[in-house]
């Protein structure tokens, strides 16, 4: 799957020159980190973000599943954990952190290929469900917003309108519209629970990204 940028994470240098070596032939963009940090710049989009992290675990260092952690909370990027560790409750605990593939050591190339393309094609299916409005990424399968790829929590209402905002993006909305549209046409509130909606999203959306704008004597727009 050439143009696909890989992030290689492994703490040895030969073995993380190999595997660099035979992904770039293959066509991939590759990525190679011998330390944690540094790949946490990229996960988190301060760097090239990838589209896959191949992650090779130190099964004697714990910090190889705090590793994980660091890597979700910044990003939802798919990510292969790669071990010489085979117990049943060592690869359980190591999908726990939510990630994507276990493969246990050794591995050959081609078989580890196969195994990125399987999951670049989940993957890609998944985009065409996601929508993009500046610094905010809707899964609407999902029903997942991100800002700057970090989980965005809201509730269902919030989601709701913040959907059809995105979906409506330069439009003026009355509230009206808004009301019918995302709380229903037998609602009984009135433009309070529009005005109180958006002032929460405003706030979780915070004064960097004031995507929602209000149009006096009408309504809002969503705007990039």
């Amino acid at each position: 799957m050439p143009e696909s940028r890989l992030l290689i994470l492994n703490k040895n240098e030969s073995e993380i020159q190999n595997m660099a070596e035979y992904f770039g032939d293959s066509g991939y963009s590759v990525i190679s980190c011998t330390e944690y940090s540094e790949a946490l710049d990229y996960v988190s989009g301060k760097k090239h973000r990838p589209d896959l992290v191949i992650f090779e675990m130190d099964i004697l260092n714990r910090d190889s599943y705090e590793m994980m952690d660091r890597i979700r909370h910044h990003s939802d990027v798919p990510m292969i954990v790669i071990s010489r560790d085979s117990r049943l409750d060592s690869q359980l605990y190591a999908y726990s952190k939510k990630i994507d593939d276990y493969i246990v050591k050794p591995i050959p190339f081609p078989l580890l290929e196969a195994h990125v393309e399987a999951i670049l094609r989940r993957s890609d299916d998944r985009i065409l469900s996601v929508e993009r409005a500046g610094a905010l990424s809707v899964d609407y399968e999902g029903r997942k917003i991100y800002l700057n790829s970090q989980d965005l929590k809201v509730t269902t209402k919030e989601f709701d309108l913040l959907e059809y905002f995105i979906k409506h993006k330069g439009m003026v909305l009355t509230r009206d519209k808004l009301l019918d549209s995302v709380w229903g046409y037998d609602y009984i509130g009135g433009y309070r629970s529009v005005d109180t909606l958006v002032k929460k999203l405003r706030a979780k959306l915070t004064k960097e990204y004031p995507y929602i704008k209000t149009v006096y004597g009408v309504g809002y727009c969503f705007d990039v």
